[in-house]
C-alpha cells in the first residue's frame, strides 16, 4: 500500500487538526488501506534515522522477556506452549510510554529497563531499522558448503488508530511519530465496534503476510475505545547450515512433560554452539543475517528448575566454549495467543490500567489502558524459521458511555450522598425512606 510520508511537524498539525474535529468528515492525505471500516489515513511519518547504539534497547528487550516469560508461564497450563515475542511487546509499550505520568511513568519505566527516556526510544528505533536493513549475505562455507544464501526478512510495522475527535496531545503523536513511525489513522471506534476490529486486523494480517489474522476478537472494541496501539513482525530467515531433509525422519517420538508419547517428524543435523550445566544441554544454531537460534533442554523432571533459572542458563550457555554438535529439532509450526493484561499488571504494570496515568496521551485525565492482546506463530523447518507476532494496546475514555443506560426510579427508600467531584469528599449522605415526612 501506498502511503505520504510528510515530515513530523506537519504530521502532527494534520493530525490535530482532524482529532480536534469531532464528528467532521476526515480528509486523508493519503489512501488508507482498503478495509471494512471508514479509516482516515492522517499520515505515515518519515521515521528520523537513528545513530544510536541498539544494543540499549537490546539488553532491556532480552531483560523483560525472561520476566515476561515467568510471569506468563505462570498463567498457563503446564502442558502448553507458550511463545511471546519480547520486541513486539516492548515496542507497542514503548508507543505509551511519552503518554505516562506519575506512577504510570514509574511503573513502565521499571518494566522495560528505562533509565533516560530518549536515549531508550533512540535505541529502540536504532534497533527496529537495524533488523529490517538485514540482508541475506553468502552462506559462511564453514556451516553450509554450496548452499544458496538463502531468505531473509525482517518486518517491523507499527500503527497508532484513533479516535476522531479525541483530544490527543500534539507531542505525544509527535513522539509516536519520530521514534517509530507510526501509521497514523482516524477509526471510529465508537460507530461500529466489529469494523473497527476487523481495520486493526487487516493492518496486521498485511504486515505479517496473513500468518496473524484475528488477534483483535470484535467484543475487544468498546464504544468508549478511543485509540489502538499496534506492533507487527514478521521474520524469515534461513538457516546457515540447512537441515537435510533426506534424514528427517517423519515418525520420531517426542515426550510430554507428563510422560506422554506423541509422533512428531525430527530433523537432524547440526549446531553451531553447544554447552551444558546442573541439569541441563544447550545448543545454538546460526540463522543467516547476523541472527541465531538457541534451545535449552532440561533434564528428566527438571523442566520447572530450569525455566525458573532460564536467564542464568541462557548465560552460561552463551559464555560456553564447546562447539557445535549433534543437533535433532522437532519440525512443527504452533501458535499462541496470550493475553496479556493480567500478565502486566502481575508484572508491575498496574497504574496505566487505571485512570490518571496517561495524562501525556491526550487532555483527557480518564484516559486509561483497557486491554493489551498479543499473539505469535512460530514455524520450524529443514530450510530455516519463520515467525510472525502482533501486540494491541487499547485504550479507553472511562469518562464515555459504555452501555446502554440504567433508569433509575425512586419510587421506594434510597440512599443517597452529595459529593465533591474535585476531592471526592462527602459533604452529605443518608437514607430516604419516606418523601412525606
Amino acid at each position: 500500500m501506498q502511503h505520504l510520508r510528510v515530515p513530523t511537524a506537519a504530521l502532527v498539525a494534520g493530525a490535530l487538526a482532524l482529532v480536534a474535529a469531532c464528528g467532521a468528515e476526515p480528509e486523508s492525505t493519503a489512501t488508507s488501506t482498503s478495509g471494512p471500516a471508514p479509516a482516515g489515513l492522517v499520515a505515515v511519518p518519515e521515521r528520523v534515522p537513528s545513530g544510536a547504539d541498539p544494543t540499549l534497547a537490546g539488553e532491556a528487550v532480552t531483560t523483560f522477556g525472561f520476566e515476561l516469560l515467568t510471569a506468563a508461564g505462570s498463567t498457563t497450563s503446564p502442558g502448553d506452549n507458550l511463545i511471546v515475542s519480547p520486541l513486539s511487546i516492548a515496542i507497542a509499550l514503548g508507543m505509551v510510554e511519552p503518554g505516562t505520568s506519575g506512577d504510570g511513568t514509574t511503573e513502565l519505566h521499571t518494566l522495560l529497563g528505562i533509565d533516560d527516556p530518549a536515549a531508550w526510544h533512540a535505541s529502540m528505533s536504532a534497533l527496529e531499522q537495524s533488523l529490517e536493513a538485514r540482508q541475506a549475505e553468502p552462506v559462511d562455507p564453514a556451516y553450509g558448503e554450496g548452499q544458496e544464501p538463502g531468505e531473509l526478512l525482517v518486518r517491523i510495522a507499527n500503527a497508532a488508530f484513533l479516535q476522531p475527535g479525541y483530544p490527543f496531545r500534539a507531542d505525544y503523536l509527535d513522539a509516536v511519530g519520530t521514534n517509530y513511525g507510526a501509521v497514523l489513522e482516524e477509526l471510529d471506534f465508537a460507530a461500529d465496534q466489529s469494523a473497527a476490529a476487523e481495520r486493526i486486523n487487516d493492518f496486521i494480517a498485511d504486515a505479517t503476510d496473513d500468518r496473524i489474522t484475528d488477534l483483535v476478537p470484535p467484543d475487544a472494541i468498546r464504544a468508549d475505545t478511543v485509540a489502538a496501539l499496534v506492533n507487527a513482525l514478521l521474520l524469515q530467515a534461513s538457516w546457515q547450515s540447512e537441515f537435510d531433509a533426506t534424514r528427517t525422519v517423519d515418525d520420531a517420538t517426542f515426550t510430554l512433560v507428563d510422560g506422554t508419547p506423541v509422533t512428531v517428524p525430527m530433523m537432524q543435523g547440526g549446531s553451531s554452539r553447544s554447552g551444558s550445566g546442573d541439569g541441563w544441554v544447550g545448543a545454538s544454531k546460526q540463522l543467516i543475517g547476523g541472527l541465531r537460534f538457541e534451545v535449552v533442554l532440561p533434564d528428566e523432571g527438571r523442566f520447572d528448575e530450569i525455566a525458573g533459572r532460564y536467564a542464568d542458563v541462557v548465560a552460561d550457555l552463551a559464555a560456553s566454549q564447546n562447539p557445535g554438535g549433534e543437533l535433532v529439532v522437532p519440525r512443527f509450526e504452533t501458535r499462541v495467543n496470550t493475553p496479556l493484561t493480567d500478565v502486566l499488571q502481575v508484572m508491575g504494570l498496574a497504574a496505566p490500567f487505571s485512570e490518571g496515568s496517561l495524562l501525556g496521551v491526550a487532555d483527557d485525565p480518564l484516559t486509561k489502558i483497557d486491554q493489551v492482546l498479543h499473539e505469535a506463530w512460530l514455524s520450524v523447518d529443514e530450510t530455516g524459521i519463520e515467525a510472525a507476532a502482533a501486540t494491541v494496546v487499547l485504550m479507553v475514555a472511562v469518562s464515555a458511555p459504555v452501555d446502554e443506560p440504567i433508569p433509575v426510579v425512586l419510587d421506594r427508600p434510597f440512599l443517597f450522598r452529595i459529593v465533591d467531584d474535585a476531592s471526592g469528599a462527602t459533604l452529605f449522605g443518608g437514607r430516604i425512606m419516606d418523601p412525606t415526612a
